[in-house]
């Protein structure tokens, strides 16, 4: 039997079903995201849009799991409703709340998270993307631990809300989670 490698895409180009399953999601939640938590101006349809990128980017981390033969649960919460994560990994002594971070422009540098969030709604690992909209292609940039962010983040504010911020040099490598993955969650 050959030995198990990790499977990491340059890019991941979310298409058919899956473009189908975000884009739904997004017409429907846009009405119901939070006007506290959505800082991007534009009203009902920059949320929309908004929703709808952040779900392009958990269509590609959904599939570095599929691909890596990683057993995970998908947030299925209704789209009025706060969901607690975007992933949930768990074997018998551990289980865990993945979030992925989707951001849109070369020019971003960091992943954010509301301090407020990382305190009433942790999770332990948050995954960094990048979406490119006109490809729908989205590069899985790396991630970080709850406890990285604690005490390797800084806390930010641009204007809007305290956010711990992580920069793309702290993040780790994606071959690192899904060695990760695979010794604690494989099929």
């Amino acid at each position: 039997m050959a030995e198990w490698k990790p499977k990491i895409r340059t890019e991941y180009v979310i298409r058919g079903g899956l473009y189908r399953e975000a884009l739904d999601y997004a017409l429907r939640s846009g009405a119901y995201t939070s006007d506290r938590h959505d800082f991007h101006a534009g009203g009902l349809s920059n949320k929309q849009q908004k929703m709808l990128e952040g779900k392009l980017g958990e269509k590609a981390f959904k599939l570095f799991l599929l691909d890596n033969g990683i057993r995970f649960e998908e947030d299925h919460s209704r789209f009025n409703e706060r969901d607690e994560y975007d992933f949930l990994l768990r074997n018998a002594v551990m289980c865990l709340r993945l979030d992925v971070k989707t951001r849109t422009e070369p020019y971003h540098i960091r992943t954010l998270e509301l301090v407020e969030q990382a305190a009433s709604h942790p999770k332990e690992i948050y995954i960094s993307a990048r979406l490119c909209r006109e490809q729908r292609s989205v590069r899985l940039l790396g991630w970080f631990t709850r406890q990285d962010m604690l005490t390797r983040g800084r806390i930010e504010n641009q204007g809007y809300l305290d956010n711990y911020v992580m920069y793309d040099r702290q993040l780790r490598p994606m071959e690192e989670l899904a060695w990760f993955c695979h010794r604690n969650f494989a099929q």
